[in-house]
């Protein structure tokens, strides 16, 4: 009966928050990994399970386990940009 309330306890535990300077290489969508680049890395997350805030600058999003804060700053509008991002060719 015990290990039944550590389990249920475990679960309100609260999420990490992880907040970045960087830009979208996609825009977030629910049920999707986000994919974004910020200081010098890469990331793919789990599953994006809400979208709780987006402007020009911002966005904040939520996965599984995870609160993200990503600042756009330098490159406002990343977050909102409705059409796929495509890398240019250098000749």
């Amino acid at each position: 009966m015990r290990m039944r309330l550590k389990m249920k306890a475990k679960k309100h535990e609260e999420k990490k928050k992880v907040m970045l300077r960087g830009m979208l290489l996609c825009p977030v969508t629910v049920g999707k990994p986000a994919v974004f680049a910020a200081e010098g890395n890469f990331y793919r997350t789990s599953s994006v399970v809400a979208l709780h805030e987006q402007t020009e600058d911002n966005i904040h999003f939520e996965t599984k386990n995870t609160h993200y804060y990503l600042s756009m700053s330098p490159f406002p509008l990343a977050a909102m940009s409705p059409l796929p991002v495509r890398l240019a060719t250098c000749a």
